[in-house]
């Protein structure tokens, strides 16, 4: 068995394998990381004699279920990390092997040991961890003094950074409507509003701030047309259609004789101005469940922004992309609205770009997709991973060629 450097000079061995154990360490990562991962696995295999090093190409068992593989080697491992980088979280695979070491972790103390190869957003059941930074001088003797200590002592590893429960950009809950299996297309969905979700009580301390913001959203209302059902709208458009078609025969059909110039001459202005009438008409009638949609939507997103002024001072946003799903995500504010202020009294610009923007930044957050921003450039921002409110705010401002871009 290889041995270890330890700070006071000894040079501990590492820890025997339990009877139950097969495996010093398993490694979860994703195949795009593999030649990083391979090259530190290799470097450790070399210095150390005797290490096992659990990896899943070579080391689960052919033909069995993956599931259980993976399952089976992260028990039977005395370690286990997690290679994180954008590819990793956004691997199935990779975040289920990491839900499985957590489980692991619970049951007998396992220590889980995340390496940010990368930034990333950091899946929520992984962001209680701590981690190693692949970027930092001494990492590697770090995964060695890890791994040369004994379970029971690794509580809080030396010179790891924590990461944060709660960090700027994070999304907390993705909240259904509590009517959404039986909800039909054009209605707004009902937000339950009696107790605060878990996730949110961490940064919600006042369950009366989520009543009201639910409240608003509960208060739109959904249309009471006939032509919010589909039926409805297919019969009036087909209706409508076959106006304008019986308008182009009407000559043919009353039989216009060459000897009634005045009489054809009417039929056919007549003709000439109802059949593009019906057919618009006809179109737009089938059309209108689409402009309904985006005019709902419009609406929805603007009664966001009027809950986000509850929510904004508790750090967190709410957004909607549908009309039956809600998210909400933790952000810091308190430098995107310097930024937007530039003095006190513009208090006023702050709260309307609240009420404009918020609902589909908080979108952004929650998808970590952001709108384009290459033909502009833009200062630095007060978010680690995407745009930070302000920016976001000066791109649609722009886009929009607003007043008020320069001075963002």
């Amino acid at each position: 068995m290889g041995s270890c450097p330890a700070e006071d000079g000894a040079a501990p061995a590492i820890p025997q394998l339990r009877p139950s154990e097969k495996f010093h360490l398993f490694v979860s990562y994703s195949s795009v990381d593999a030649a990083w991962t391979h090259g530190l696995i290799g470097r450790l295999e070399a210095d150390h004699a005797g290490l096992r090093v659990c990896l899943h190409e070579r080391d689960f068992m052919p033909g069995r279920n993956v599931l259980e593989n993976m399952a089976d080697c992260i028990q039977r491992s005395q370690k286990v990390l997690l290679v994180l980088s954008q590819d990793f979280v956004q691997s199935r695979w990779c975040l289920l092997e990491a839900d499985l070491s957590l489980f692991g972790s619970c049951l007998e103390r396992k220590p889980v040991i995340p390496v940010l190869l990368s930034p990333c957003r950091i899946p929520l059941h992984l962001s209680h961890l701590t981690y190693l930074e692949a970027t930092d001088g001494r990492f590697y003797q770090k995964v060695v003094q890890l791994l040369c200590t004994p379970n029971h002592r690794v509580a809080r590893p030396p010179g790891l950074r924590a990461a944060p429960t709660l960090y700027s950009g994070k999304t907390l809950l993705s909240l259904d409507c509590v009517n959404r299996e039986s909800l039909p297309s054009w209605r707004v969905g009902t937000f339950s509003t009696l107790a605060v979700p878990d996730p949110l009580r961490e940064v919600l301390e006042d369950p009366e701030v989520y009543k009201q913001a639910l409240g608003i959203l509960n208060g739109v209302r959904s249309p009471r047309s006939c032509l919010r059902y589909l039926g409805c709208r297919v019969t009036l458009g087909v209706i409508l259609i076959l106006l304008s078609m019986a308008s182009v025969f009407l000559p043919l059909v009353l039989g216009i004789q060459e000897n009634h110039p005045a009489r054809r001459f009417l039929l056919i202005s007549a003709n000439v101005f109802f059949c593009p009438l019906l057919m618009v008409l006809s179109v737009n009638t089938l059309c209108w469940f689409r402009r309904f949609s985006k005019r709902k939507m419009r609406e929805l997103a603007r009664s966001v922004g009027e809950a986000n002024l509850l929510l904004a001072p508790h750090s967190v946003l709410m957004g909607c992309d549908t009309r039956n799903k809600l998210y909400f995500v933790y952000v810091l504010l308190g430098d995107c609205r310097q930024a937007l202020l530039g003095s006190p009294e513009n208090e006023a610009l702050f709260q309307e770009a609240l009420l404009q923007f918020s609902c589909s930044y908080a979108c952004c957050l929650a998808h970590a997709h952001f709108p384009p921003c290459e033909d502009t450039v833009l200062a630095p921002g007060h978010l680690e991973l995407g745009l930070c409110f302000c920016q976001f705010v000066f791109l649609q401002l722009k886009r929009r060629g607003g007043p008020g871009v320069n001075s963002v």
